[in-house]
């Protein structure tokens, strides 16, 4: 088999997808989602194409409660320090998702700021702008510990995706139809809009890895979600993190559970991880594409601290020594903000990875020596 293959017509040419993290008190602005959309300048002015594909994501809502399924009550990021993940306590509510939806799909929200932003760097980018960017939303997750979602349309009583009060098969159901609601809420709020620059390609399935047990079937769920996607014309798209279990999920998961999965290869956070050789041999052998990660602060107490910069520089070289950088579907990671502000950086290192990040996007990056 072969990496999931970059320029897909059945995925709109996707090649690189940039992760997009929100923040549901502060809106994106045009000034900010250009620095994904295009290459600038020293000065500034976009001079040529960046990212073809982007994922919104937000982990929290306005009030506190949480889109993710889980929350760290440790006090570092990697599984190598002190990292404890729990079910999140504070899960989102029908207002939270309604919330969500307004940010991606509301004027001025996500997807128009970036569609006007494309707009707006096609008139100093010389080069053709080529098919329309695609558009990846987050679904929030529907935690197991919501036992009071809110009332759903045409419902009688609050939706419960608890099983304190009911058996798991009840449970799952009242998650799935909140599940389908969504997608059908961003379809129907997607065809209601004039987006000439962007395309609807698909949502994105943001706990990484599936569970089954007592009180959760995230199995039979997304079996059942995938189909409903799929019937709304759209992809369904995963990134899990590296774990002999979910290598093991993505054994054979087109037929099961998603349309696209990219592996994440965690080497930017731990010391004794799988290697990219290994998670480049695992994402051959199943289809699947890879995750590109970068961290601008990356000052935790954790065994790697300061080593970011030489673990950027394997993850460049390695898409050229492994071939992923032009025959994979490739995810970034790049932390919050950090493109705007590697390009404005005062340390010639960031601006350096700046420029590495837009030729390995551009599929010109050349092989520079590991650590620098």
């Amino acid at each position: 088999m072969a990496y999931f293959p970059q320029n897909s017509p059945q995925f709109n040419y996707l090649k690189h997808l940039m992760l997009m993290y929100g923040d549901a008190r502060r809106p994106w602005t045009p000034d900010e989602t250009k620095y994904h959309v295009a290459h600038l300048t020293e000065e500034g002015t976009p001079d040529d194409w960046l990212f073809d594909s982007f994922l919104f994501l937000n982990l929290k809502a306005s009030s506190g409660n949480d889109y993710c399924a889980d929350i760290n009550l440790g006090t570092t990021m990697s599984g190598e320090g002190d990292f404890f993940a729990a079910c999140s306590p504070n899960p989102a509510n029908k207002r939270d998702w309604d919330e969500l939806l307004e940010f991606y799909l509301g004027k001025d929200g996500a997807v128009e700021t970036l569609n006007n932003a494309i707009e707006q760097c096609c008139r100093t980018i010389s080069q053709p702008y080529g098919h329309a960017r695609n558009i990846v939303l987050m679904l929030p997750y529907p935690h197991i510990t919501q036992a009071a979602f809110g009332l759903f349309p045409g419902g009688a009583s609050s939706m419960d995706f608890s099983t304190r009060n009911q058996n798991l098969k009840s449970a799952t159901a009242q998650r799935l139809e909140v599940s389908k609601w969504m997608v059908d809420q961003i379809v129907e709020r997607w065809q209601q809009k004039n987006l000439p620059y962007v395309n609807l390609l698909g949502v994105y399935w943001m706990f990484e890895t599936v569970y089954r047990g007592w009180d959760v079937d995230d199995h039979w769920l997304l079996k059942e979600l995938r189909l409903h996607v799929n019937q709304k014309g759209l992809k369904f798209l995963w990134i899990p993190f590296w774990s002999s279990y979910n290598v093991h999920l993505l054994d054979d998961y087109q037929n099961y559970y998603f349309d696209l999965a990219f592996i994440q290869p965690n080497h930017m956070f731990y010391r004794n991880g799988k290697s990219l050789k290994a998670t480049a041999e695992a994402a051959r052998a199943r289809n699947a594409g890879i995750e590109m990660e970068y961290y601008l602060e990356l000052n935790e107490p954790i065994a790697i601290q300061g080593e970011r910069h030489a673990r950027f520089r394997e993850y460049l070289n390695g898409g050229l020594e492994f071939g992923y950088m032009n025959e994979a579907a490739c995810a970034h990671f790049h932390g919050v903000g950090s493109l705007a502000r590697m390009h404005r950086h005062t340390d010639a290192i960031e601006r350096e990875y700046y420029e590495d990040i837009y030729r390995f996007v551009k599929g010109s990056y050349e092989l520079k020596p590991s650590g620098k």
